[in-house]
């Protein structure tokens, strides 16, 4: 053959012919022959960013924008296992994500050779697949199980339901100065994408069910903005004996769905008898509320569907009776139409309750003092409607779900895994990927957890940044339990005096800052401003005055009744 790497070789010319152009490589040596095909072929968009955490990360939030598979090139060694986070994110949040890893000869291992670890199938609980292609080719069987075991890989990355593969290169040298192309062209094995489709006497079946219901609940996890579905779900809402409930991150905005489930539980409080529904359907992807989860755990439902093509068994609230394998606006699609309007007072009572707690929302902070909650309100209030908006964990996700969202924002958040670790390089994949306005608003320690996010080139102009300094891990103060250890400040808050100011000035990002309301309104029109480079604006809020403003703000709610 006329060069030692045809494997790699094959590897490039198929992802040609799936159009994955995007590659995010970090520098090494023994990933020297996949830097040298790919970034020496003008196809692809190779993007060099050397934290390999980092790194993936940020190729996670391009393939949650592209909704496309992108890949991540690493050298061997623990480069690899610096994936992993943004690996499991990918694996439960459904992302297209092709992990390429270079390796040393397999002969090597457990050898005491230099970067050289156990990598074949070290993501295997994380990953829909794992393969590890032949380090040599001698022959064109060799070629074609090569050849046979990367459109597998790809196949594997998009079908049923997008997720990350793992595709481990054993090298052998020389990884520098080989041909970088060959005659061999490789036969691409594709895979038909299909409908599940429900038949007219399944359907006929749950119909029935769905008629017997007098009270019936549709909750809808994270998901893509979807306008099928929402069309869909626009029209069963009109039915008197069903509630929709939404969160930020289901990306379903409208004024018949009630968006804000915390504050509605709030003031539903413990006389649940008139909300509690006798038929529960889900769909998408994690619930961010406790709330919720806690509610319908308790609560005696009689019948629960869960939709989705691969979880369909997925019981979250511990009642699921029926698993439907289709994707969810294919199911509306077909059940839909099929419905005759109930009756009965079942969204009713929800919409009573909505309405009251948007009345008491607003009312507590008309006169709350300065603190995160009035921060994420003025934000909220200002925030461009042609921004896409990312929230970052843990408290940003959770108060944004307190708040009423009536335009069309797109809002996504990494809750498959619900880690800290990672959504600052996300959200600047994210908008590097779609060149549009992006919000990320983050914690103070999920933002200097991930502040290498920060060194790198690829930074669009369009990013935006708001950082919540209340000076550590905010959460340890509205759970129950780290305050009666004794050791809250220290050991799970993480106390600091730590200011995003000097990161920005070290990678070249414009500042602001603002420690009061006053501030806020006058830093804001400038924030969001078209500007030649990322901004940073960290709102600096105190730490005891937030904890103790959101314990009153669902006291005040709970206090008062419908």
């Amino acid at each position: 053959m006329e060069t030692d790497k045809p494997g790699l070789l094959s590897l490039a010319k198929l992802l040609k012919a799936r159009g994955i152009k995007h590659l995010v490589v970090s520098p090494g040596s023994r990933n020297a022959p996949v830097v040298s095909v790919f970034c020496n072929d003008p196809f692809f968009n190779c993007l060099v960013i050397v934290d390999e955490r980092s790194a993936a990360y940020f190729a996670l939030g391009m393939a949650l924008s592209l909704q496309k598979p992108v890949a991540i090139v690493c050298t061997s060694g623990s480069a690899a296992l610096n994936y992993a986070p943004a690996v499991a994110e990918a694996f439960y949040q459904k992302v297209p994500l092709l992990v390429l890893t270079a390796d040393r000869p397999v002969e090597w291992i457990d050898q005491g050779d230099g970067q050289t670890i156990r990598q074949k199938e070290v993501f295997k609980n994380y990953v829909k697949a794992s393969y590890e292609l032949p380090e040599r080719i001698h022959s064109r069987d060799e070629l074609w199980y090569n050849d046979r075991l990367i459109s597998e890989a790809l196949n594997a990355c998009l079908l049923p339901q997008p997720g990350p593969v793992h595709l481990n290169l054993p090298f052998i040298e020389p990884l520098y100065g080989f041909p970088l192309d060959s005659a061999h062209q490789p036969k691409a094995i594709n895979t038909l994408q299909t409908r599940n489709l429900i038949s007219s006497e399944q359907l006929s079946e749950i119909n029935t069910i769905w008629q017997q219901s007098k009270k019936k609940m549709i909750l809808v996890g994270q998901q893509h903005p979807d306008h099928t579905t929402k069309n869909w779900l626009v029209k069963l809402a009109k039915d008197p004996s069903v509630v929709i409930l939404t969160e930020t991150t289901s990306n379903l905005n409208h004024p018949s769905f009630i968006q804000t489930i915390d504050r509605n539980l709030a003031v539903i409080g413990k006389d649940t008898k008139n909300y509690e529904p006798d038929l529960l359907i889900s769909f998408g992807g994690r619930v961010v509320s406790k709330k919720i989860k806690a509610f319908l755990r308790q609560t005696e439902i009689k019948n629960h569907w869960h939709i989705d093509p691969v979880d369909f068994q997925m019981d979250t609230f511990q009642h699921l009776s029926l698993g439907i394998p289709v994707k969810p606006a294919d199911f509306l699609e077909a059940f839909v139409p099929r419905l005759q309007d109930g009756s009965g007072d079942f969204a009713s009572h929800w919409q009573a309750v909505n309405a009251c707690s948007k009345v008491l929302h607003q009312e507590f902070l008309n006169s709350a003092p300065w603190s995160d909650i009035v921060a994420f309100k003025t934000i909220f209030k200002e925030l461009p409607h042609h921004y896409t908006l990312h929230l970052a964990n843990s408290t940003p996700v959770r108060y944004a779900q307190l708040f009423d969202f009536e335009s069309e924002i797109k809002c996504f958040s990494n809750r498959g895994t619900s880690g800290i670790d990672g959504c600052t390089s996300t959200a600047a994949g994210a908008c590097f990927a779609k060149e549009e306005p992006t919000l990320l608003i983050t914690g103070d320690l999920a933002f200097y957890y991930d502040s290498n996010a920060l060194w790198n080139k690829h930074l669009s102009p369009m990013l935006r940044i708001i950082v919540i300094n209340n000076q550590g891990g905010g959460i340890f103060r509205f759970i129950d339990g780290p305050e009666k250890t004794g050791l809250l400040e220290n050991y799970f808050e993480a106390r600091h005096q730590t200011s995003a100011k000097p990161l920005a000035e070290m990678n070249q990002l414009n500042y602001l800052e603002a420690s009061n309301l006053d501030e806020l309104h006058e830093q804001l029109p400038v924030f969001f401003a078209p500007s030649k480079r990322p901004v940073i604006l960290e709102i600096k809020t105190p730490p005891e005055t937030s904890s103790e403003q959101l314990k009153q703000y669902f006291s005040y709610i709970a206090a008062s009744k419908v």
